[in-house]
Order: C-alpha cells, then sequence, then structure tokens
C-alpha cells in the first residue's frame, strides 16, 4: 500500500512502520503470475485488487478497491474478467455478477487464520 500511496502521491512523504513489514495478499501474486494468467486468457481484462504491488497493478488492466470491485468487474468489456489476488472476494463477487470471474488462489494470512 506504501508503494502505492508514493505512486500516486510523488512528492509525499509515505511513513511504514518497518522495511520488513509486508502482506500475504499482495505477496501471493506475481507480475510473471499475471502474464501467465493473461497467456491462458487472451483478451480477457485483468482487474487487480489493490493489496497487489506496482508490478501487478501494471500488468492489469483496472485496479478496484473492496467498495467498487464489482462495479470495476460489471465495466469490463466482455463475459470473463481475471480478478486477482484475494480468493475469499472473488468468490463473493463471482456470486453477485453474470460474469465468468477466473480468481487467483491468493489469501490474507489473517483473514484465513481468523475466519475458520
Amino acid at each position: 500500500m506504501a508503494e502505492t500511496a508514493k505512486i500516486l502521491s510523488p512528492d509525499s512523504t509515505v511513513l511504514i512502520p518497518s522495511l520488513q513489514a509486508g502482506c500475504s495478499l499482495a505477496q501471493s501474486i506475481t507480475a510473471a503470475d499475471v502474464r501467465e494468467l493473461k497467456a491462458e486468457h487472451p483478451g480477457v481484462p485483468v482487474v487487480s485488487y489493490v493489496n497487489t504491488s506496482a508490478e501487478v497493478k501494471a500488468e492489469s488492466d483496472a485496479c478496484c478497491t473492496s467498495a467498487n470491485a464489482l462495479k470495476v468487474i460489471e465495466a469490463m468489456d466482455g463475459n470473463e474478467v481475471v480478478f486477482l489476488p484475494d480468493e475469499y472476494m472473488g468468490k463473493n463477487l463471482q456470486a453477485q455478477t453474470k460474469k465468468k470471474l477466473h480468481y487467483w488462489s491468493g489469501r490474507c494470512i489473517v483473514h484465513d487464520t481468523f475466519s475458520r
């Protein structure tokens, strides 16, 4: 998230508590993974959740938040969308759209741990 904040506001100071701080969800997918998905689903738009790296966002057609994910998916051309990286959000969104979602099996370790 700090990386995205800096891209959106390059003249601002972005503070993070630790250089080792990370996000298991964002770390679950790489730009190479996105390129592979695009090869598997040629011509299908890719929508990435905000909790992804800048490199993953750069390989995507659109970026979304949890609040606007459905609207972004619905705005994409065609009947299919690659959604990443959150598997749980992808399954939830699939129940709300008629488009076929191809979602990545990424998970947030915190949500995964406390959801059981």
